[in-house]
């Protein structure tokens, strides 16, 4: 299918379509790979969205040397874009990362993803095999001066697959501009494959290879053995879970509260050190409220897992330390919205005196958060899985 093709599809019909798309992706996929055949298994997918630039990310099933062509016009002439380090492309590899620069803000660029198999690699001779193309997909870089979009919110869904498929079925994805995904959406990472089919997949499937997500970190996100490397899977402009970006008058800061309990708990066997992070990320803040994107918002948003409530327990001390460390940041910055998840149950919390001068809201294991932002206000609606509006409007916010 060519990319104008493509494009007048998804104008006529564009959820369905993805849908559809996502769906022959997974199973041309599937028997490439029962065929031995190389084969794009998991994505391709947006990620380290901005102003000037996107990254996509996709996995094969073999070795290989990867690019990426992509160009603002469907069918016009396209330029490539490739991955390396220190003078070296990146290959020999099943991950592939492809971050494209240089682009323009809030203009739309037509992207496909391409893999070459490398069936040997020797010092002075590399042997190469067969090349694979991603169905042709498209973006939209993000746009400080937009005057009005839309934002989805999800957290705490710990790979469960099904209730997941259920909510991001019904989304509007025709209207969304981003996706926060707001810790532990997988649960105690341990391998690549429980990544992809936990996450990633079902993104793919409805709308991450056109909008892009933002994984915020969860506590759970730091546990198991493939939770070192997961950076590789959800890359980020600055290579930190805590970073920021505007779009849409809108300053998101999103935020690493890493564990929930202290770093001498035996859960953790001696191998963290969040309080030396945490102190990193904190100096990091406060440059961040004096930032220039910062002082131009016209509203300013926190996304991070584990809320500032102030809840007082000896053993899960993080939502205090939150309030107490970062609180005072958040009133100083003006911050006009916090959203978080962690407890499992949904919540509203106004402002309070000598604790938060900002609304927190707080997600459940079910809850979807749509927050549409037009002339400096927002209005959150939310939602459970099956599209009944809970609450709608709970919240309207403007800058203060």
């Amino acid at each position: 299918m060519g990319m104008r093709e493509l494009q007048r599809t998804a104008a006529a019909c564009c959820i369905i379509s993805l849908l559809a798309l996502g769906g022959m992706r997974a199973w041309g996929a599937q028997a490439a790979v029962e065929a031995g055949e190389l084969a794009i298994t998991h994505g391709p997918y947006l990620q380290a969205a901005s102003e000037t630039g996107m990254t996509i990310v996709w996995a094969t099933n073999r070795n290989c040397v990867s690019r990426v062509e992509y160009g603002p016009a469907p069918d016009g002439p396209a330029s490539t874009a490739s991955a390396g380090h220190h003078g070296l492309i990146d290959a020999n590899i099943t991950l592939h990362r492809v971050s494209i620069t240089g682009l323009e803000p809030g203009r739309t660029y037509y992207y496909r993803a391409i893999s070459t198999e490398i069936v040997d690699f020797k010092a002075y001779k590399v042997t190469y095999g067969g090349t694979i193309r991603s169905a042709d997909g498209r973006f939209t870089t993000l746009d400080a001066k937009k005057k009005q979009f839309s934002f989805v919110v999800l957290n705490d869904r710990h790979e469960k697959v099904k209730p997941l498929r259920t909510a991001l079925d019904w989304i509007d994805w025709g209207t969304i501009d981003l996706a926060f995904l707001v810790g532990d959406m997988i649960n105690d990472p341990m391998t690549e494959q429980q990544t992809f089919k936990g996450l990633i997949d079902p993104c793919v499937s409805f709308f991450a290879g056109r909008i892009p997500f933002i994984l915020v970190r969860g506590n759970h996100e730091t546990r198991g053995t493939a939770a070192r490397g997961l950076m590789d899977y959800f890359p980020t402009d600055s290579q930190r879970y805590y970073h920021s970006m505007s779009h849409g008058g809108v300053r998101f800061i999103m935020l690493d509260g890493g564990e929930d309990k202290a770093d001498t708990s035996p859960e953790y066997s001696g191998l963290v050190d969040f309080e030396s992070y945490l102190k990193q990320e904190t100096e990091w803040l406060r440059q961040e409220i004096q930032s220039e994107g910062f002082g131009k918002a016209n509203l300013r948003v926190v996304m991070i897992h584990v809320p500032p409530t102030g809840m007082e327990d000896p053993k899960f001390i993080r939502e205090k330390w939150v309030l107490d460390h970062w609180g005072p940041l958040f009133d100083k910055g003006k911050v006009d919205l916090v959203i978080s998840g962690h407890t499992h149950q949904f919540e509203e919390i106004g402002p309070r005196e000598g604790k938060n001068s900002y609304p927190i809201l707080i997600g459940d294991t079910e809850t979807v958060m749509r927050v549409d932002v037009s002339e400096g206000r927002m209005s959150v609606t939310v939602s459970g899985n099956d599209g009944t509006v809970r609450r709608g409007p709970v919240r309207q916010v403007k800058s203060r």
